[in-house]
């Protein structure tokens, strides 16, 4: 098994983003702020155990928010500009993250290819 460091800033971030929606949704007594506060920590969890699933849904449901982010961004909401930049810093954690591991197990295929063929 390769040892990689997991995302750290991914798994912060979507911390930090969890709670913020549990401050919402204690905020605004909204039980959709409460599911998507408590999916940002699983994610969390998830993407900090390096967990191949738990990263490929973190990276879609954080593309997703991305692209909702800069809708309301662009709509007129200055506040979105938060949630976008730390939707963005997520992504590019989890894709660097996904390119290093992509690149080690390439080489490693590689290698063992090289050595069946001598």
């Amino acid at each position: 098994m390769l040892n990689f460091k997991p995302p750290r800033l991914a798994t912060y971030l979507l911390t930090i983003n969890g709670i913020l929606h549990l401050g919402y949704a204690y905020y605004w007594s909204s039980v959709t702020y409460l599911f998507f506060g408590l999916l940002n920590l699983v994610l969390a969890y998830g993407v900090g155990r390096e967990n191949r699933r738990a990263i490929k849904v973190a990276l879609v449901y954080i593309a997703m928010e991305f692209f909702f982010a800069l809708f309301y961004l662009i709509s007129g909401n200055i506040y979105s500009a938060v949630d976008a930049a730390i939707s963005f810093f997520i992504m590019h954690d989890i894709l660097s993250y996904i390119e290093l591991v992509y690149k080690e197990e390439k080489e490693v295929e590689e290698r063992g290819e090289k050595t069946e063929s001598d």
